[in-house]
């Protein structure tokens, strides 16, 4: 029992580290001045963001935007039960970005 305990500790404390790495690395409180910020709302406020194939937050999680390099990225939207919805975005030095992305549900 002992090992078990370890080994879903471990999985735990890995699993919440990988996911502040990814959402550190997005977050506006690291910003530098070349950053562009990205602000995403939708019909669903857990519904997942990715940003480039990497996950980033639900869009709760974000609400103040997410500091990007400029330059070329793929945002993507998704939701269980819901299509998903994706953006290319060209951004620029500095650029401030609002999207509103909603969802439509997924057809029984």
């Amino acid at each position: 029992m002992k090992g078990l305990l370890s080994v879903t500790f471990t999985a735990c404390v890995g699993a919440a580290c990988l996911g502040v790495a990814c959402v550190g690395a997005q977050d506006p409180a690291h910003k530098t001045a070349n950053s562009a910020i990205v602000t995403v709302t939708s019909n669903l406020p857990d519904a997942q963001v990715y940003v480039d194939g990497r996950f980033v937050g639900a869009i709760s999680f974000i609400k103040a935007g997410m500091a990007l390099d400029p330059g070329t990225h793929r945002l993507e939207l998704r939701h269980d039960d819901y299509f998903s919805r994706f953006a290319e975005l060209d951004l620029h030095k500095a650029e401030k970005k609002q999207l509103d992305l909603d969802l439509a549900p997924v057809l029984p």
